[in-house]
């Protein structure tokens, strides 16, 4: 792991003919709130900049401006994670309201559908006027019949009309929310994808800035032996929990085992939620073993940045893709540590730990946020964290590890 610098949007006549009956969300956000949010997120991101430019050609400021560049990245993570949190949300709204205009279209369907026939039936009949079928009437009663009948037709075609009118204008304001919210998730989406490339060139310029400061070598070296101390109490931390967990894990066997005999019964359960790979090819290593065959931990990026043993002290795999990726279990297991209060981490910034068996327990390190607690169960592919840059970093990635018997081992060996 590296020095550890610290930081944190023509509709057709149908959809026009749709009727809003239930009330909003009352949490659902408007896009005026979102582009405010947006609005001001920029503004502290602009004054940085201009922070920045002050501070580039001074020699006797780079300590301050490498603490700027560190405050622009976390501004521009805030971004990416509000940007992503704002689509959620806007896709959640718009879910609402085409569920709301849909059960409004079915509910008027027959009346779209009566309204149709009366267009077809009256255009089969166009070359028929309405004298003509006063004028073919045979009697004075036969007259007095079709010049009625001709008024409930008029009568009926006005009601439609109306009845259908009224629908468009009911929904007028839902369809054009719809639409804005919908166009707001577009200009989301390209907003989130040029933060990216803005968040990847200041991970980069805040390593070179580093490298200035003192040199890549002599950061490496420096927080290699700073950290010996706190490294070496997480590693018996780690083994303290695993082996807690494996003495509880023995004596919940033997309780059933105790129950089973003496009831003739026994259950158990299992996890859900997971984050599928698809067809994408990973990288592959020495395929599992028995009790334990890992997932890819980072579904949809191959990427290593780093490898075991890629450099003094790194003893786990660094793979490196867009910042809130979402991370994975690689086997299922239980969280028996879950740090998402210290950003520092002893070096792994926020990470989860999760116990598999006697023999494996693998760690997820310097996540952006948790999705998991301690105490609970997770399935393989269920979603444990987000891919940030916390802890001993210069830039975003997932440091994973696996622990044989309490010692950390090569993941390629397993994957």
């Amino acid at each position: 792991m590296d020095r550890k610098w610290r930081k944190r949007t023509a509709a057709g006549l149908l959809a026009l003919c749709m009727f809003a009956l239930a009330p909003m969300n009352a949490v659902a956000r408007t896009v005026a709130e979102i582009e405010a949010e947006q609005t001001e997120l920029q503004a502290e991101r602009d004054n940085l900049q201009a922070q920045l430019d002050q501070l580039r050609d001074d020699e006797a400021q780079k300590q301050e401006y490498q603490e700027t560049l560190q405050k622009q990245i976390d501004v521009v993570e805030g971004q990416i994670d509000a940007a992503r949190k704002d689509i959620d949300d806007l896709n959640q709204s718009i879910t609402e309201l085409t569920m709301k205009l849909d059960k409004s279209e079915e509910e008027m369907q027959s009346t779209i559908q009566e309204f149709r026939s009366r267009v077809v039936a009256l255009y089969k009949a166009g070359s028929v006027s309405t004298l003509q079928v006063l004028l073919d009437a045979t009697s004075f009663s036969d007259f007095t019949m079709r010049t009625e009948m001709l008024s409930t037709m008029s009568r009926k075609d006005k009601e439609l009309v109306d009845k259908i009118k009224a629908y468009m204008e009911a929904t007028e304001d839902e369809r054009a929310e719809c639409e804005g919210k919908k166009a707001k998730v577009a200009e989301l989406k390209k907003t989130l994808e040029s933060k990216q490339e803005e968040l990847d060139g200041l991970y980069a310029e805040n390593a070179q800035a580093i490298d200035d400061l003192q040199g890549a070598q002599a950061a490496t070296e420096n927080a290699l032996e700073a950290n010996e101390a706190e490294l070496a109490a997480n590693e018996a931390k780690i083994a303290e929990l695993i082996e807690a967990q494996r003495k509880y894990e023995e004596e919940q066997r033997r309780l059933a085992e105790e129950a089973a005999a003496a009831a003739g019964a026994a259950g158990n359960g299992n996890g859900g939620g997971t984050v599928g790979d698809g067809d994408f090819n990973y990288p592959t290593g020495g395929g599992g073993v028995e009790g334990f065959s890992p997932i890819w931990p980072l579904p949809g990026v191959s990427y290593i940045s780093a490898g075991y043993n890629g450099y003094p002290g790194h003893k786990g795999l660094d793979i490196a893709g867009p910042y809130g990726t979402p991370v994975v279990a690689a086997a299922p297991g239980t969280v028996i540590e879950a740090n998402n209060y210290d950003s520092w981490g002893d070096s792994w910034g926020y990470y989860v730990l999760v116990y598999h068996n006697g023999t494996y327990t693998t760690r997820y390190a310097h996540l952006s946020s948790l999705a998991v607690g301690n105490g609970e169960y997770v399935s393989a592919g269920q979603i444990v964290g987000y891919e940030g840059a916390t802890g001993n970093v210069t830039g975003p990635h997932l440091h994973f590890e696996v622990y044989q018997n309490g010692t950390r081992v090569d993941p390629m060996a397993f994957l």
